[in-house]
Order: C-alpha cells, then structure tokens, then sequence
C-alpha cells in the first residue's frame, strides 16, 4: 500500500519518504515566481520576501508528480489538505480516473492540515504496516479527523490588510490596541471563521484552553504550537497548553511557505488530534 499525502504534512519529499510517505509539494508563488515548498524555498527564505512587501499565493501540487505518484500497481491513499483551505483534494479527485487504476486510489480530505494531518498521515502509515486494508485505512482516518481542531492566531496586521484578510480599519484598530484576532477552523474544515479578539496572545491562548477543556482533551492527545518565525510566543502557548493538559503530549514546529501565505510572518497555529490507538506515534 502507498501513503500519499501533501506537503501541508510540513515534510519535504525526502523528509516523506524516510517516513513512508510520498509527499507531493504544495506550491507558493510571488510576483509571477512559482516554488515548490520544501524543495526550491525554505520558509525562511520566504519569509524574506513577504516581509519586504511581497503578496504571496499557494496552490495544488502540480498535477503530474500527482499522476507520477498514481502510475503503481499498488492500492493508494492519498490524504490531502482539507477541501476549502486548499484545492489538493479537489484537484487529485478530478486527477483519479488517469491513474494506472483508479479503483485502487482512494482520496481522503484530511478536514485538517500541518501537524493533525501529519498524525493521519503516519497513522495511515502505520495501518499499512499492519496488515489493514484500504477500506479499514480509510475509516481509521475519517473517525481520527472528526478529532482535529485549528486555531489561527495572526500576528503581521499589516499583511491580513493587505490580503484582505482584515479591512484597512480593523487592522489598524487591532495594531493600536494589540488585540489578537484568534481565529479557528470550521467543523468541515473549509475555512477560518472568528473565536475571539483577545486583549492579549495569553488570552487568546486561554481561549483555546477553554474549548479544549470542554472537549475532553487529555490522555491520548497530541497539541501543537506551529509558528511562522515566532519560536518565544510559540513555546509561551506551548508551557501554557502543557501546564493546562499534563496528560496529553504537545511539540512546537515551524510553519512551511503554504500555510504563512495564510497567516503571514509571526503567526502562530495551535492544534490538536486524538491519537487514539496510535498514541506512540512520533509526530515531532
């Protein structure tokens, strides 16, 4: 069985394939310039330019590493960023019926992206290993997504104004008064929609402890603080999240080009998925 995933995973196609995964990079492009994360930009090089002024956007893999990773006699999952966040699924489910056998591909949206999709991706991974079929995967993955939250919190006003993200406004008022737009991803997992304009990065923090808690979060979990170049706020939330969870496991990672064309430079994205039986999963 192949495990077919994105790069939203934050892995490179060498850092996949160490795990057992084939990784196709999302790309991100400036001013009529096109990279593959990972590959051709780091995100600190990326980071470089958006930071002098530079508008990013993301797309889809290119189709045909798409189609390259389908020509196999072997039964596929392929396990991509979540439908409205990102067009991957809906690109790979158009790209399915060119596949050497489409009836062995199967096309998960993950719901999700960065490190919960990641917990897919090495639980599908390891399912494999494990004898299960393509269909017993696929049911694995759909009830460990219904588990996944993402909370976004933006730190470059500037950059969400000049996306549209923020009106002129509203980001203005927010800078003045240093209020963070805490934002989180829908149950469908299609797009961010506003939690909270806190009056701090620790209320806010606070925030999402507070829908964690009523959610059960404990044992068996798995936090992540991700960040785009923001590694002191980002181990802030992280200490915060442990003091609050001592049961569930939480790790800090850096954002890749895809995900900072959506929350700008200093962003921070705190995650969380139920391992379940794969709680020993080394996601870090």
């Amino acid at each position: 069985m192949k495990i077919v995933t994105d790069s939203s995973v934050m892995f490179s196609i060498e850092e996949g394939a160490k795990r057992g995964l084939t990784v196709l990079p999302l790309t991100v492009s400036i001013e009529g310039e096109t990279w593959l994360e990972y590959e051709d930009i780091s995100a600190e090089e990326f980071l470089t330019r958006v930071r002098a002024g530079a508008l990013p956007q993301s797309s889809s893999p290119p189709p045909g590493l798409t189609l390259e990773a389908y020509d196999t006699d072997e039964e596929i999952i392929h396990i991509c960023m979540a439908d409205g966040l990102s067009g991957a699924y809906e690109v790979a489910c158009g790209l399915v019926k060119q596949a050497r056998h489409p009836e062995r591909v199967h096309v998960v949206n993950s719901q999700t992206l960065c490190v919960p999709h990641r917990a897919l991706a090495f639980a599908a991974v390891a399912a494999a290993k494990q004898g299960c079929t393509a269909e017993e995967v696929v049911s694995l993955l759909h009830q460990m997504r219904a588990t996944a939250r993402s909370y976004l919190a933006p730190e470059d006003f500037d950059y969400l104004r000049r996306g549209g993200r923020l009106t002129p406004l509203a980001a203005k008022f927010a800078h003045m008064i240093k209020a963070i737009p805490l934002l989180m991803q829908t149950e469908d997992g299609k797009r961010l929609e506003k939690r909270k304009i806190a009056r701090s990065f620790t209320k806010a923090v606070e925030a999402v402890t507070a829908d964690f808690t009523a959610l059960g979060v404990g044992k068996g979990y798995f936090i992540s603080v991700s960040h785009a170049d923001n590694l002191a706020q980002a181990n802030v939330a992280a200490g915060l999240l442990a003091d609050s969870f001592p049961t569930a496991q939480v790790g800090v990672f850096e954002l890749g080009p895809a995900f900072i064309t959506q929350g700008g430079p200093g962003c921070i994205a705190i995650q969380i998925v139920d391992l379940g039986s794969y709680s020993d999963l080394e996601l870090s």
